[in-house]
């Protein structure tokens, strides 16, 4: 009888040159973008957003591989909304990579690396039960909506 192997999930900080990469992984994720109302983006909307992120001294922004493939992305901010909160802005999880607890492993990760926080907000575009519910079980809890399409949860660190 074998044994279960355990795949190795790692975060690189994403790169300018990464564009096509992301975008790529956009382009696999077409049920998120259909949720929060609009298309996946293009690929120069991706590459201006990287070059955005390069200029912003708070932002960060995470590549996620299984073993050598792409399967996520992790974007977060510090000292937002106040200097002690981070907030994260996106934890996308490619779609047929979706329900292996990998959004789990890679939100330990950023607690686990996240320092100066006091609160972690979690943004929830869309009418998103599944990352509400997601975020929740993560002890998160809901604090206010932002309209109509979007939700704030926090959890203390």
């Amino acid at each position: 009888m074998g044994g279960m192997r355990t795949l190795n999930l790692s975060l690189r900080p994403v790169l300018p040159e990464d564009a096509p990469l992301l975008h790529q992984l956009f382009l696999r994720s077409p049920g998120y973008f259909a949720l929060i109302g609009m298309e996946p983006p293009a690929l120069e909307d991706v590459a201006r957003d990287l070059a955005t992120l390069e200029k912003d001294e708070r932002r960060r922004a995470f590549l996620l591989f299984l073993e050598e493939e792409a399967v996520g992305y992790l974007d977060y901010k510090l000292r937002y909304p106040e200097p002690e909160d981070a907030t994260l802005s996106l934890l996308l999880i490619r779609e047929d990579r979706q329900g292996q607890g990998l959004g789990r492993r890679a939100l330990e990760h950023l607690l686990h690396h996240l320092t100066g926080a006091e609160r972690l907000y979690a943004v929830v575009y869309g009418n998103n039960a599944r990352a509400k519910a997601f975020f929740q079980a993560q002890g998160f809890r809901h604090v206010k909506d932002g309209g109509p399409t979007l939700s704030w949860y926090a959890r203390e660190l």
